[in-house]
């Protein structure tokens, strides 16, 4: 009889599951199928733009109730299987996809053909190597461009040298060599960075006895499915070096976690301010401290030394984005109204304010970088609660907050779940409602009204976590 309606249960449970996944999948091959509305040739007034909002944010209601109402699945190999076959065939069904609303895809086409043909892809900007009478340009170079005419020409800011750091650009350059000019080509690189997340992942939740539904987290974001398999972002391309920096660390193995951290610098520069976190158990041992600091410094510098030889000057795109981006944000457009206002009372120069506000966030963001650390914890899940809390507040304070850098947390809300944080997945979409609004002349509807529901709930939110973890830690000490 007990083993009747195990049986039963484990029957019911699978179903739910099974229908689960299928809405997920039904709403994301709906998405795809749209996909061909969002045509590079076509205006965005005549794209499907509030329909694919719509869709987005029903994947994510989707994805937050299975978190949710499943988190205490005992989870057996027919399920886990069911479970990794369908995000990877979720992947897959993006293949086929037309790119909605991005198109950074193209810059990545073009700096790995770039660097695949012996060329610097710091050097020149594409706007450069277009320009007809310029001598100083290789002629191979803008042989290489008018073969590929319709990518170099549909790159943004296209006046600007490319941003990606080395590692990323590695990326690039491999994606063209399996096949160039080739979007699927570039897909196969993600997806195969993508698997090697998921294992760590898996490695990280046995070795550390935490639920499994941290793989579900990672591999059922549909927003993730959609960003890094649809519009062929890059950001995935971090996380294997996120992963294995935490893994040596909490293993105790600094030297290593220093230079796989230094390893994601070369992706994107960002994770320099985990440091802290990598570090924290060799601050009183000075001779293991050197050592670990030399090594990310060596590893970081180099990654940085392209564009330090290039020239920081305005056309480089790392000083154009440390200096002037911000779309998307809210937080930090607090914060630059109070500089704004501060600035206008004193009476001095009010075109300061970005850079003012920019120094403003740095210094917010590293005194809770130095709280954070402030005890020498070694606990993994302690450890792991530091990275994450530490990519929220940088995701948080940035002045460019788009959907995509969301995923910096991903990894480690697999490891220390925070609703949260969960619940970004769900609004998330409203940036892109900045189109369609944008169509008609009206952005400031979205940036100064509709972001704003993107980002307060979710600051509710973490006002409540905050009170209650507060309220247990008072009950416990009493």
């Amino acid at each position: 009889m007990r083993n009747s309606s195990k049986d039963k249960f484990d029957k019911r449970l699978h179903l739910q599951w099974g229908l689960a996944g299928i809405s997920l999948a039904g709403l994301l091959f709906i998405m795809a199928g749209i996909s061909s509305g969002f045509d590079y040739a076509l205006s965005d007034a005549q794209k499907p733009i509030i329909y694919l909002v719509s869709l987005m944010m029903a994947a994510g209601a989707v994805y937050i109730f299975v978190i949710h109402c499943f988190r205490d699945t005992v989870f057996t190999r027919a399920l886990m299987a069911w479970i990794i076959g369908l995000g990877f065939l979720l992947r897959l069904g993006m293949f086929a996809s037309t790119p909605m609303l991005e198109d950074d895809h193209y810059r990545y086409l073009w700096d790995g053909g770039v660097l695949a043909n012996g060329f610097n892809p710091y050097k020149y900007s594409p706007r450069e190597i277009l320009i007809e009478g310029r001598r100083d340009i290789p002629e191979p170079l803008r042989h290489l461009a008018k073969g590929c005419s319709p990518i170099v020409e549909r790159i943004n800011y296209p006046w600007l040298r490319t941003i990606y750091p080395p590692v990323a650009q590695f990326a690039f350059a491999l994606a063209h060599l399996i096949s160039p000019w080739n979007l699927s080509a570039w897909r196969l690189i993600l997806i195969m960075i993508d698997l090697t997340t998921l294992y760590l992942l898996f490695l990280i939740l046995r070795n550390l006895n935490l639920p499994l539904m941290g793989l579900v987290i990672y591999w059922w974001n549909p927003l993730l499915i959609k960003e890094i398999f649809n519009s062929g972002h890059m950001d995935v391309i971090i996380f294997p070096f996120l992963l294995a920096a935490f893994l040596f660390t909490i293993q105790g193995r600094y030297l290593w976690a220093s230079g796989a951290l230094g390893f994601a610098v070369g992706v994107k520069f960002w994770p320099a301010i985990l440091l802290p976190i990598v570090l924290r158990p060799v601050f009183r041992d000075p001779k293991r401290l050197v050592w670990t600091i030399l090594i990310f410094v060596c590893l970081s510098g180099a990654m940085f030394s392209p564009f330090y030889m290039t020239g920081l000057d305005p056309a480089s795109g790392f000083t154009a984005y440390k200096n002037y981006w911000e779309i998307n944000d809210a937080l930090f457009m607090l914060f630059l109204w109070a500089v704004r206002f501060i600035l206008g009372i004193l009476n001095l120069d009010a075109l300061r304010a970005q850079f003012v506000t920019r120094v403003v966030v740095a210094c917010v963001l590293l005194a809770w970088v130095v709280w954070l650390i402030r005890k020498d914890d070694r606990n993994p899940i302690e450890i792991s609660r530091g990275f994450l809390l530490v990519i929220a507040a940088l995701f948080l304070l940035s002045p460019t907050q788009f959907p995509w850098y969301y995923f910096w947390m991903l990894p480690f809300l697999a490891i220390y779940p925070r609703a949260s944080l969960f619940f970004f997945r769900v609004l998330l979409p409203f940036y892109y409602v900045r189109f369609y609004f944008d169509t008609k002349g009206l952005v400031e509807i979205h940036d100064n009204g509709i972001v704003w529901l993107e980002y307060v709930p979710v600051w509710g939110l973490m006002v409540l976590e905050w009170y209650e973890g507060r309220n247990k830690t008072d009950s416990g000490k009493a």
